[in-house]
């Protein structure tokens, strides 16, 4: 029988049973039950005990009211690159708290529904990201078995359809889900938090929308933000795209952070750190959709004139740091509009994000004052008297047909081969009626024809906009 024995235990945690039996189980504590939701799985990070083992049990707490046999535990690959995802078939994992078996029989289905998974014992074999997970499972105390899997490639495509093979064959079984990841690696204690904290909002809205492409989006950008001092976003990107694709086929509708630090918070030492997260994935209850509050919309819109000043100084412009907002760090397909008088003095925007929401605003600010091809550029003296509109997108949201398109809610976005256009929720305003609110968006936006919107070859898009303007 194959035998996988510790290789952190006395490093990452206590090497003796008793000792960290006890640890373990200080890390454990009752956690306030949820209302309407239901856990189908974990994010906890993996380091050392010292430093995150209360993050991961505040997570590993919610599972003690779970009804589960087997767990599968997706950790970050350290030691081996691996093309999709490197498993363990068949044998125990052992701890100083005893042999955990592993659950051949969905190991065996896994390998034989998709070559993305490869059973391959060296990939795990100095691997600590699976590992430091066990004790918590140990201690809550139900008898499970479980699945070792690692990963680390970066393909989001290859992770995404990981991540769906893994939902589809463990659906119906008395299966949760376990992404074992940190965060941010090594930046200050300051941009540590920035940084982690708008990656697990950008997380959640992934999962709300069903849409790995967001997360990947956040992270890129996040990185960029920060790559002076920062070697990775998450160091268990790949685990947290497969993770995350994995419990939204299980039914999964939202995620909730319930516990951040980083190490420099635990040693006092902040200048290089890493972060820490640990939330659950859930579905049912209700989902309330996050929006800007009143002094993020005041700052985004101070940001927009004071961009437009300075391009009118000759200014140079210089990159944004991250912001103390997550909100303001997401991923943003913006609008910024210029009124003059009642009357537009210019507009220009993005359906899909390509920028975090500050840098966003910024840019279309200045690209609205002086590269709206319909109008001059803006000089020093209109400035005063212009009023600047900023309206904020949803993600896209592909829906089945028309018929989920709310009247004066949803801006809708249609899409046919290559022609597309949208109308914001604001367009609402001028049409009694859905149909010819779709009919006048295929046929006056996109040029398609205005019954184009009842074809099922027509993709349609909903989102909502908020939008807020200067007093």
């Amino acid at each position: 029988m194959f035998i996988r024995k510790p290789v952190v235990a006395g490093q990452f945690y206590e090497a003796d049973a008793a000792k960290l039996r006890r640890e373990v189980a200080s890390y454990l504590k009752p956690m306030r039950p949820l209302l309407n939701d239901s856990v189908i799985g974990v994010l906890a990070p993996h380091a050392g005990y010292a430093y995150s083992g209360a993050t991961a049990g505040s997570a590993f707490s919610f599972l003690k009211e779970v009804d589960f046999d087997t767990v599968v535990i997706v950790g970050t690959g350290h030691t081996e690159a691996v093309d999709g995802a490197a498993i363990i078939s068949e044998g125990v994992f052992e701890t100083p708290l005893g042999r955990v078996e592993i659950d051949s029989g969905l190991a065996r289905a896994l390998l034989s529904a998709s070559k993305l998974f490869e059973d391959r014992p060296s990939a795990h074999a100095g691997e600590h990201s699976v590992e430091v997970e066990l004790p918590f499972l140990q201690e809550i105390g139900k008898p499970f078995k479980f699945v070792p899997v690692v990963a680390n490639t970066t393909d989001l495509d290859i992770l995404e359809e990981t991540g769906r093979i893994l939902g589809k064959t463990i659906k119906g079984r008395k299966a949760v889900i376990c992404v074992s990841s940190d965060l941010s690696h090594y930046p200050p204690g300051d941009v540590a938090e920035k940084s982690d904290l708008a990656l697990l909002e950008a997380f959640r809205t992934a999962i709300r929308n069903r849409d790995m492409g967001y997360f990947a989006l956040a992270n890129d950008l996040l990185l960029e933000k920060s790559k002076y001092c920062m070697d990775t976003a998450a160091c268990g990107y790949a685990a947290m795209v497969i993770g995350a694709a994995a419990v939204v086929e299980l039914g999964a509708e939202d995620f909730k952070l319930v516990r951040y630090t980083h190490s420099g918070k635990i040693s006092g030492e902040d200048g290089k750190v890493v972060g820490y997260g640990a939330g659950l994935f859930l579905s049912g209850g209700d989902i309330e959709p996050r929006v800007l509050n009143k002094e993020q919309k005041k700052e985004l819109l101070a940001l927009a004139r004071t961009s437009i000043e300075n391009r009118l100084k000759n200014k140079k412009s210089t990159p944004l740091p991250l912001n103390s907002s997550p909100e303001l760090n997401q991923p943003a397909a913006v609008f910024v509009t210029l009124n003059r008088d009642g009357a537009l003095r210019g507009c220009i925007g993005t359906m899909t994000p390509h920028q975090l929401l500050s840098d966003a605003v910024a840019a279309f600010a200045v690209a609205a004052a002086f590269e709206d091809p319909r109008f001059s550029p803006l000089s020093s003296e209109e400035l005063a008297s212009v009023k600047i509109e900023i309206s904020v997108l949803s993600p896209l949201r592909r829906v089945a047909g028309w018929e989920e398109v709310v009247e004066g809610k949803h801006g809708v976005y249609v899409q046919k081969g290559r022609s597309g256009g949208t109308y914001l929720p604001q367009v609402w305003e001028h049409f009694n009626s859905r149909e010819k609110f779709l009919s006048s968006l295929c046929l006056e936006k996109a040029g398609l024809p205005a019954a184009a919107w009842k074809e099922k070859s027509t993709a349609l898009y909903i989102y909502t906009v908020d939008s807020f303007e200067e007093k």
